[in-house]
């Protein structure tokens, strides 16, 4: 029974909330009951009349003007432009933030240069990258990145610079945000399983329901298409199978970004009626499809630092995974619980050899599953993650104060010299390593800034 000391922390939890496509929606709308049963919540949204009405009913829910005082504001956060108004509150009140996501560098994208404000993004650029951030700044506002500077150039410094706590669902992102923050609160919450049908469905029974036959062999890719999921190599890696495996069936379960040329790469490998994309499932017939497959993909590069939920999924239904290596993906799991494919040179061929390996044996599928199905049971349990994060909340309120003073005492308005001046000072200081240091910068630069702001 939870204390009544306990249940007094009210916390406003800010995130996209179910229908929204935004996978963190459906994480956020998963986690609540557990994470009511430890505090007092309210639900921050933009639109709070769009909010799914089983949500509404369970729980208060403000516009983000109105959001009630609270002990804690909790900022979920993830890299598309979804987040842009949690993003914006993150950076104006001290609060937790959950990093789904290590790199926003997408959101902040959208947040300057797509409206125009070029400058804006390389203010930002330079604030997190230095000089070297402004150059590299300047290719990406031209198109010329490609998806792989905006990865190895993350920004986040100002949601990090003005967090009481920060909790990360990867220990990639734990242990960056814990270089960038030292001393301050930081949390590994591994992405906690959630299944809509448990126990899950067989994949006989799966396939009876989603109209699949029985025979054939079924390589899933979950979740949106986007470029990173690798979906071309997918689809030439299916076509130069199905010699060996005639009953090889290429299946994505969910939308497709309408940018991405799936079509084209489906038509040019020839893989015909091979290939299946169903478009936006319900959380229900998405259950469906991991359980229906012989094999799921779970690609991803480059990485921002992110954890698939689907993946969790997939792994928490006993599927096999294959993952690109060098992710999180494949880091946050024991040897042998995901099948990993070097993103190199080789990448297709190492994908073609380890998908033909799977699908020639039935004996390893099983093997992989029961393992995957065992270790994410104990390890992404959702009771323990929403027990563990009310914990971490309340040890976060507790130490809060001096720490909120320190934070709002370093901000100065933007575009005015003393804002100017502190954030190179800021660049500098962390340069130097010497971002430990309490920096007072309001009382350092004020009057040579002549309190301008």
């Amino acid at each position: 029974m939870t204390s009544e000391a306990t249940r007094s922390l009210k916390v406003n939890v800010w995130s996209p909330l179910p229908p929204s496509p935004s996978g963190i929606a459906d994480y956020v709308a998963e986690s609540l009951p557990a994470l009511a049963r430890h505090l007092d919540l309210h639900l921050v949204a933009e639109a709070p009349e769009t909010v799914a009405a089983r949500l509404r009913e369970q729980f208060p829910v403000f516009p983000t003007e109105a959001a009630p005082e609270a002990d804690l504001e909790l900022y979920h956060l993830g890299n598309s432009p979804a987040h842009a108004w949690v993003y914006r509150a993150a950076c104006a009140r001290p609060g937790v933030a959950v990093l789904h996501d290590w790199s926003l560098h997408h959101l902040v994208l959208c947040e300057t240069v797509e409206r125009g404000d070029v400058g804006g993004y390389l203010r930002e650029m330079r604030r997190a990258h230095g000089e070297t951030g402004t150059f590299v700044g300047r290719q990406v506002a031209r198109a010329l990145g490609g998806e792989l500077l905006p990865a190895l150039f993350p920004l986040n410094d100002r949601v990090l610079e003005g967090s009481l706590a920060v909790v990360g669902l990867t220990d990639y992102v734990r242990s960056r945000a814990a270089r960038r923050l030292p001393g301050r609160p930081v949390l590994h919450l591994p992405h906690h399983l959630c299944l809509p049908l448990d126990p899950p469905p067989t994949r006989a029974e799966a396939r009876r329901a989603l109209g699949l036959p029985d025979e054939w062999l079924v390589v899933t890719a979950p979740g949106l298409a986007t470029a990173a999921k690798r979906l071309d190599l997918a689809v030439r890696a299916a076509a130069r199978l199905r010699a060996d495996h005639p009953r090889l069936r290429l299946v994505v379960a969910g939308e497709v970004d309408p940018a991405l040329p799936l079509a084209d790469w489906v038509a040019g490998a020839g893989l015909g009626d091979a290939f299946r994309s169903t478009g936006r499932l319900s959380l229900e017939d998405f259950e469906r499809h991991l359980c229906a497959a012989d094999v799921v993909l779970s690609l991803r590069f480059p990485t921002h630092g992110e954890m698939s939920g689907a993946l969790v999924r997939a792994l928490g239904v006993g599927r096999p995974v294959v993952v690109s290596a060098g992710t999180p993906a494949a880091d946050e799991f024991p040897e042998g619980i995901v099948a990993p494919i070097d993103p190199g040179p080789r990448e297709e061929e190492e994908l073609v050899a380890v998908l033909g390996r799977l699908l020639a044996d039935a004996r390893l599928r099983e093997d992989m599953g029961r393992l995957a199905r065992a270790h994410v049971r104990e390890h992404h349990d959702l009771d323990a993650s929403a027990a563990g994060l009310a914990a971490f909340l309340r040890e976060a309120a507790a130490a809060s104060a001096p720490l909120r003073r320190q934070i709002l005492a370093d901000r100065a308005a933007e575009g005015g010299l003393l804002g100017y001046l502190m954030e190179e000072v800021r660049w500098g200081a962390r340069d130097l390593g010497l971002s430990r240091l309490p920096m007072d910068l309001d009382e350092l630069l004020g009057a040579l800034a002549g309190r301008q702001s």
